[in-house]
């Protein structure tokens, strides 16, 4: 789908993403030559730190960052430039906001959000590398644009992830391509009919669970 070759470390399926877990994620390979740029899966924890913050240090992790402002924030404007990367899932979880059985307080629903076609979500990102404490390896973390949400998603909540189509994959993902005002053109609400939506146990808002039951639509 990527075409890119199967990355060395191996991670096993997740059904419970939370801030600090490791996923895969794609972006480029410049490999140090000119021209050479290639795709390559890479190891992203969820939670994107700032390249100066001290390493292993408790800074609070910057899981989403909005299009709205994702070029002008300090945390965000550099890597928004020239390292981007696309984050590839089956679906997300988001809360809605119900009806409480007594009436007066507001309960929340998770909702399990997917395409229609069962193909990946590819999400757009943001990465910063940092070295660790010793010095002898990098941890590559990123931060999840996110979007107004289109007519579909609007029901459930107010913001959504950025999804973007394969036709969009070369210019996002191109380091080179710096032109900011073009960069957030591709940054828009992707059609509603691209997706569906079902509710899930509230056993996911415990990122100890984990399993495929969890975005099992309830009976």
């Amino acid at each position: 789908m990527f075409k890119v070759q199967t990355p060395g470390h191996h991670l096993g399926a997740n059904y419970n993403v939370s801030p600090a877990t490791d996923v895969y994620g794609v972006c480029i390979d410049n490999g140090g030559e000119e021209q050479a740029f290639e795709r390559k899966i890479e190891v992203f924890s969820w939670g994107l730190t700032a390249k100066w913050s001290q390493p292993n240090s408790r800074q609070k992790r910057l899981i989403n960052a909005r299009a709205e402002t994702v070029d002008t924030k300090t945390s965000f404007a550099q890597a928004f430039r020239s390292r981007r990367c696309i984050i590839p899932a089956d679906g997300f979880y988001e809360w809605k906001a119900t009806d409480a059985s007594d009436g007066k307080k507001v309960a929340k629903q998770p909702m399990y959000i997917f395409r229609s076609d069962r193909e990946l979500l590819c999400m757009a990102g943001i990465w910063e590398s940092r070295p660790e404490q010793s010095g002898e390896t990098q941890t590559i973390s990123f931060a999840i644009l996110t979007t107004a949400a289109n007519r579909f998603m609007s029901d459930i909540h107010d913001r959504m992830p950025v999804v973007l189509p394969q036709s969009a994959w070369d210019e996002w993902l191109d380091p080179r391509n710096s032109d900011v005002a073009r960069l957030k053109q591709m940054l828009l609400p992707a059609p509603g009919a691209l997706f569906e939506a079902h509710p899930v146990d509230a056993k996911v808002g415990n990122p100890r669970n984990n399993g495929p039951e969890l975005i099992a639509p309830l009976a």
